[in-house]
Parts: structure tokens; C-alpha cells; sequence
């Protein structure tokens, strides 16, 4: 018995050894910078280029401790980025979740039996895969932003000759808004769909089984048996979705309109790399990013409590408590009594 602990005494030591460089790393280049962001957020920097000493905080200059997170408000490219950043995340969010999983459901389905599966699940994801390399995001954004504006150019053109419709009536499919949103669903839906696969895989088969000797069909059982039993990943997958639809860049550096001065689609990254690169205004980037936080830790707990949450088991969970209380409140009036 002695030896065993000893011998697992030893893993667990070369165990700690393995995770301490990750530790030291998470520390040094995440967790102090966040700490710092927090501290400059409260301070006044619109003076210093460099910050080479403890910078001093806002109430110490007689200054309101939120006037940075006011100065942001006062901006109207503030304003537009959150109006953009949420635009770009609904209208990217919505079809690529429709198109992933279609798409997943068809490839796991059991009834269809679809040859070649290995290569669609390659070829969805290799748009994905190729973002890691800049050269060939850059190419790809190339090709899918002018395939995307060619097809919705020739569909207006078709739909303008002898149907009545004005070029106007097709102004937000020739705009760089679509082509954004266009480009990040081709690009994205691919690791969407990876995620979607591998939770459908998952779910035992005897539940499909079971569905099937019901009479259930397949949309009657995509929605009552496949998405309930998903709800882990699809936290997960809805989570991820949210907050690089939040704090991505990619697209819109790349296909954005230079010289569009009333910055259409400046997105929250976008804003804040702005202000990172003017210099002297760390202190509003620092508070923008709390902001930024606040935003991603709101969203994902609202993503928490519609999904993850059990509605019946939290109702039950305070029946308990109220019982409980109930209990302490007779047993110290019985108390009371008797004494």
C-alpha cells in the first residue's frame, strides 16, 4: 500500500513539473497584463506616451474614478463599433448555426448513409484551417470577397432588367457589410460544423434507435432528441461563436472599405486597436476593454442559464432552500418557547 502511494506521489510530482512552464506563462503574459488593464482603466495616461512608473488614479487628481468610461460614450465611433459588432454577430451567428448543422445532422444521420463523409468534413473545414497561415487567409479572403460580389452584382443586375427593381433596393448586398458577413460565414462554419459532428457522435445510438422505432422523423427528431442531449456543446460552440464574432478583426481589416469615412463597419476590436495605436490614450483603451469583458461574461452567462441551466432542478434547488429556512424559523421559535 505504502509503495503505491509513493509511486503515485511520483506522477502526481512530474505532473505539477509539466503544468508549471503553462502556469508561469498564464501569469506573466495573461494574468498581469489583465490586472494592469484593470488599474489603467481608472487612471489618467492622456499625458504619457511611455508608461515608465505607477501611473496615478483619476481620484487622486480630483477627477471622477468613471471619466475615461465617459469619455468613451462621448465618441460616435464608440457608439457605431457596438452597433456594428452586434449587427456583424447576429447576422453571422444565424446562418452559420442554420448551415453547420444542417449540415452535421445530414452527415451523421444514420437513415442517409452519405459516402465520403471524411472529405466533406476536410473540405468544410479547410477555409478554417487556411486562416492560419496569412498568406493564404489573405488569398482566400481575396477569392471569397470577389465570388461573393460577383454573384451578388449579377443577381442584381438580373433582378434590376425588366423586373422594376432599382439598383437601391440592392444597396446592403453591394455593400461591405454583406461581403463581411458573407466572407466570416464561409469561413467560419467549418470548425461550427466540426463541433456540431462531434457532439452528434456523442449521443448514444440507442436514442436514435428508440426515436426511430417511434415513428419520429428526422426534423421532429433533430429538435426534440438530438439538440436536447447537445446542450454541453452547444454551449461551448455558442460561447466560442460569441466571442470571436466580439473580438475578431479578420474580416473586416481585409475587406472593409479604406477610405469609407463614416466607418460603416467598425467593429468594438477595430475601435479599440484604434485607440491602442493613438499612443496616449491607453486609459480609454484600457476601460474599453473592461467593457469588452463585461460584455463577453454577460453574454456567455446568458448562453449559461438558457442552455446549460436545468430549469426544474434550480426550482427544486430553491423549494430546498425555502424548506430549510422554514425548518430554522419553527425550530427557534421552539426554542424560544421552551425557554
Amino acid at each position: 500500500m505504502g509503495k503505491h502511494k509513493s509511486l503515485e506521489r511520483h506522477y502526481n510530482k512530474w505532473g505539477y513539473i509539466f503544468i508549471l512552464p503553462f502556469v508561469l506563462a498564464f501569469l506573466l503574459f495573461h494574468l498581469w497584463p489583465m490586472i494592469t488593464t484593470f488599474y489603467y482603466a481608472f487612471c489618467n495616461l492622456k499625458r504619457v506616451s511611455v508608461v515608465t512608473k505607477t501611473p496615478s488614479l483619476l481620484t487622486s487628481e480630483g477627477l471622477p474614478w468613471y471619466k475615461n468610461f465617459a469619455d468613451l460614450n462621448k465618441t460616435s465611433s464608440f457608439k457605431i463599433s457596438i452597433k456594428n459588432t452586434f449587427f456583424f454577430m447576429f447576422c453571422q451567428i444565424i446562418p452559420e448555426w442554420i448551415l453547420a448543422f444542417w449540415l452535421a445532422a445530414t452527415m451523421t444521420d444514420r437513415r442517409l448513409k452519405v459516402r465520403g463523409r471524411s472529405i466533406f468534413r476536410t473540405s468544410f473545414f479547410f477555409p478554417k484551417l487556411m486562416l492560419g497561415s496569412s498568406l493564404g487567409g489573405r488569398i482566400l479572403f481575396t477569392i471569397t470577397g470577389y465570388v461573393a460580389s460577383s454573384v451578388a452584382f449579377i443577381l442584381t443586375a438580373a433582378a434590376i432588367d425588366g423586373f422594376g427593381v432599382t439598383e437601391n433596393d440592392f444597396e446592403f448586398f453591394l455593400s461591405d457589410k454583406f461581403l463581411i458577413v458573407a466572407v466570416s460565414v464561409f469561413m467560419h462554419f467549418g470548425i461550427t460544423f466540426i463541433y456540431a459532428v462531434a457532439g452528434m457522435t456523442s449521443i448514444p445510438v440507442e436514442v436514435f434507435e428508440a426515436a426511430e422505432m417511434d415513428g419520429s422523423s428526422r426534423l421532429h427528431t433533430f429538435f426534440h432528441v438530438t439538440l436536447p442531449c447537445m446542450r454541453p456543446i452547444m454551449f461551448f460552440i455558442a460561447v466560442v461563436s460569441v466571442v470571436d464574432n466580439l473580438t475578431t478583426t479578420d474580416y473586416n481589416d481585409y475587406l472593409s472599405n479604406p477610405y469609407d469615412i463614416s466607418r460603416s463597419s467598425l467593429t468594438m476590436q477595430q475601435y479599440l486597436n484604434q485607440l491602442l495605436q493613438m499612443g496616449k490614450a491607453w486609459d480609454r483603451a484600457s476601460a474599453f476593454s473592461i467593457l469588452l469583458f463585461l460584455v463577453c461574461a454577460l453574454l456567455s452567462a446568458i448562453i449559461y442559464f438558457t442552455l446549460i441551466r436545468d430549469r426544474y432542478e434550480a426550482r427544486l434547488a430553491r423549494l430546498r432552500r425555502k424548506e430549510k429556512r422554514e425548518e430554522r424559523r419553527l425550530a427557534r421559535a421552539a426554542k424560544a418557547v421552551n425557554a
